[in-house]
């Protein structure tokens, strides 16, 4: 696929007004409040528990344990990307800011969060801007699905402001449906998006946020112009839940709803082509669940709210957190025998039952 430079025209680069005041989304900081200080995970569990790493044997040397992998066609020193979480906020640009930095020193990937509010003039620009502390690393871009209907050349700007290497459609039917202002009309938007891809210049990537990708959107993606799917099935992040925080509704009735990450990478490995990427998120909290994920046929994995937490700490804490998923992988890598993370694919099977029956 033909990757087109960024242009020069970031908003960066753009004069400011002296005195004049920055405008930010208060949305975006009510969800960054939520996430932090409610419980916002799903009841279900990411399903990874059903599965166990095969036991191999370490024919090599710890040191050669070879972690990195390939992104959007820039190196991974790990395959794992930051999940979309904030933009446009009052307390965005330093969360970002540390998420980058991070990333840079990490040899991960990042997405921002939806750019919606910067590119409707809501927001500052300043949030986004990340590239300036991650020169290398694999960047992606973010916004709806539902956008695509205002045309190709309103994505390109979303790419090409933050001078990323593709896009996230983020695929979200079920929270449109339940936050208040919801984009909640898909009609016609796959073949919108059909359309779009036509020639576009820059990788495009599916995900949902918390509820599994369907059989169907997975069906559709196998057979489209996609660079892939981030799955993101129950297990995580409960995105009824914050929006039933936000509105001060029960939305405990449609916890449940959605299909586990399992689940949800099984079938993505059942209909996605081996061109096109496949990300395992949705209550991947540990290197053992990325090693789980990889070994199903997952390309890499990505998380949110744990990166949220840390990047609101500190840099340091990005830093040491990512550094434990890291540690735990190669262990996991150690174990069944696989000295590169290609290694590590079928390299799987049924767990063991969590209780044992009486005698």
């Amino acid at each position: 696929m033909h990757i087109r430079q960024a242009k020069g025209s970031s908003p960066s680069r753009r004069s400011k007004r002296p005195g004049a005041q920055k405008s930010y989304s208060p949305i975006k900081d009510v969800h960054v409040h939520v996430c932090l200080n409610h419980d916002v995970e799903s009841k279900a569990s990411s399903g990874l528990e059903q599965k166990a790493l095969l036991a191999g044997f370490p024919r090599f040397s710890s040191h050669e344990i070879d972690t990195s992998s390939e992104f959007l066609g820039k190196r991974l020193e790990l395959p794992l990307l930051i999940s979309p979480l904030t933009g446009g906020g009052r307390q965005s640009e330093r969360i970002n800011r540390n998420l980058a930095i991070a990333a840079s020193e990490l040899g991960i990937g990042m997405a921002v969060g939806s750019q919606k509010p910067m590119l409707e003039g809501k927001a500052q620009p300043d949030s986004y801007l990340v590239r300036k502390h991650a020169p290398s690393i694999p960047l992606v871009a973010n916004l709806g699905l539902a956008h695509v209907r205002r045309g190709s050349e309103y994505i390109l700007r979303a790419i090409e402001s933050i001078e990323a290497d593709g896009i996230i459609l983020y695929v979200n039917p079920l929270q449109e449906m339940l936050q208040e202002g919801g984009e909640a009309d898909y009609a016609g938007i796959l073949e919108s998006l059909d359309d779009m891809l036509e020639g576009f210049p820059y990788p495009v990537l599916l995900k949902e946020v918390g509820f599994g990708a369907s059989d169907e959107l997975l069906a559709w993606a196998g057979v489209h112009a996609i660079a892939g799917v981030d799955v993101a099935g129950l297990g995580g992040t409960n995105w009824g839940k914050v929006e039933g925080i936000i509105r001060r509704r029960d939305h405990s009735v449609y916890e449940l709803l959605g299909r586990k990450t399992l689940a949800a990478l099984q079938a993505a490995t059942k209909y996605l082509r081996e061109d096109q990427y496949i990300i395992a998120s949705g209550g991947i909290r540990t290197g053992l669940d990325i090693a789980k994920a990889l070994a199903l046929g997952a390309s890499l994995a990505s998380m949110g709210l744990p990166f949220l937490k840390w990047a609101n700490a500190s840099v340091a804490d990005v830093l040491h957190g990512v550094g434990q998923l890291k540690e735990e992988l190669r262990v996991a890598m150690w174990y069944t025998g696989s000295k590169e993370i290609s290694a590590l694919k079928g390299k799987i099977e049924a767990g063991a039952p969590t209780e044992t029956s009486g005698q």
